[in-house]
């Protein structure tokens, strides 16, 4: 078992700094160890430069689902130091079929009435599951003191839209009717997810919204595609490669980092998952495309960026028109990184800080001091 690198979490936020980048208010946390501008995070760097090749030879042979579903290189430590008590269950979705939650709680707060956290995971809609998540929503668990939910909604393309949209509306709905059975304070219910699982994230405010419930809180948008349309297809914002300044020396390394998420964007995933039935301007699958009424009433939001990551243009933007439409929004940027660092608990100290920082902003919800 590994502690988490508490040293290094420090650096990362003795470091942190906020500037205003057109008109948006940004906190920047900087590489913790590496003071140049522009620079990748060295063990993420590292990381990146086997990876390249890896993933070269996985390119010849095409895309393979089995690639995207088994991926050895992500490996994740356990942290925690406290013991951990998991509630698995099954429940029904709309009457038709049912899927597994897992429900982790600190086993020393007995039955006390806990905010709570529904993480929908990231995958490109057709991977990810608790093997690769349990670690981190179980250090959420311990750091907070609260409720984490996790619901393993279904896959494509076995299951297309809107399948996993149903599944992650119907587990927010399951938590929220449950919550006294539970020790949940359902008033303070927040939804999080990384990537895909910031599509669903966002959908399911929406539905929340159209369904008056009111349930969803705050929400933790972390590096989430909010605009899947292609960058030529965009009118309201441009994006090009001069948004992503870099080291001369770590240009190759930078850029695939980029490179990997904008291909995977144009192609497979989204098809997997849309196979005809997900119109490409549809909210749902695109929340900077939702109305302007709609938007206005998401709850208090945070919109968690990687510097070398192609999704953050989409969820800068995304960010700022939440701002001009009045709603509590905070954008944050972890410079010299990339894509899916949550996965890597235990190996890159961003991993560790951004789970200190859900339950941050769990603990905020029940008026207890942050670190």
């Amino acid at each position: 078992m590994r502690k988490y690198d508490r040293d290094l979490v420090n650096l990362v936020r003795e470091k942190q700094y906020m500037k205003e980048v057109e008109g948006m208010n940004v906190l920047f946390k900087p590489v913790p160890d590496d003071d140049r501008e522009h620079a990748m995070d060295p063990r993420l760097y590292e990381i990146a430069s086997i990876k390249k090749k890896m993933f070269a030879s996985r390119a010849k042979g095409g895309f393979r689902l089995s690639n995207e579903r088994y991926r050895p290189d992500k490996v994740t430590y356990d942290l925690i130091e406290t013991e951990i008590d998991c509630d698995e269950r099954l429940i029904s979705v709309n009457g038709t079929h049912m899927i597994d939650i897992y429900i982790y709680r600190r086993a020393d707060i007995g039955d006390k009435v806990t905010p709570v956290l529904i993480y929908l995971h990231g995958g490109g809609f057709t991977a990810g599951d608790i093997h690769l998540y349990e670690k981190q929503m179980q250090f959420i668990a311990e750091q907070s003191g609260c409720t984490v939910v996790f619901p393993e909604y279904r896959l494509a393309p076995e299951t297309p839209y809107p399948g996993a949209h149903e599944d992650c509306f119907a587990a927010v709905e399951y938590i929220y009717d449950h919550s006294e059975e539970l020790h949940i304070d359902r008033s303070r219910l927040m939804v999080a997810g990384d990537s895909a699982g910031g599509v669903l994230t966002n959908a399911c405010v929406m539905k929340d919204i159209e369904s008056g419930k009111n349930m969803i809180r705050k929400i933790y948008l972390l590096y989430p595609a909010c605009d899947n349309r292609k960058p030529q297809e965009i009118e309201e914002y441009t994006w090009t490669y001069d948004r992503y300044p870099m080291l001369e020396e770590q240009a190759e390394i930078a850029k695939s980092r980029v490179d990997r998420i904008k291909a995977a964007m144009e192609h497979n995933g989204l098809d997997l998952y849309g196979q005809g039935f997900s119109q490409p301007h549809n909210p749902l699958m695109s929340a900077y495309e939702a109305s302007d009424e709609v938007l206005s009433k998401f709850p208090e939001t945070v919109v968690n960026n990687s510097e070398f990551d192609y999704l953050r243009v989409g969820g800068e933007e995304f960010a700022k028109k939440l701002k001009k439409l009045g709603v509590n929004v905070r954008l944050v940027t972890y410079c010299g990184c990339d894509h899916g660092i949550l996965d890597m608990l235990g190996t890159v100290v961003q991993a560790e800080e951004i789970c200190l920082c859900m339950a941050d902003e769990l603990k905020a919800m029940q008026g207890e001091e942050t670190c």
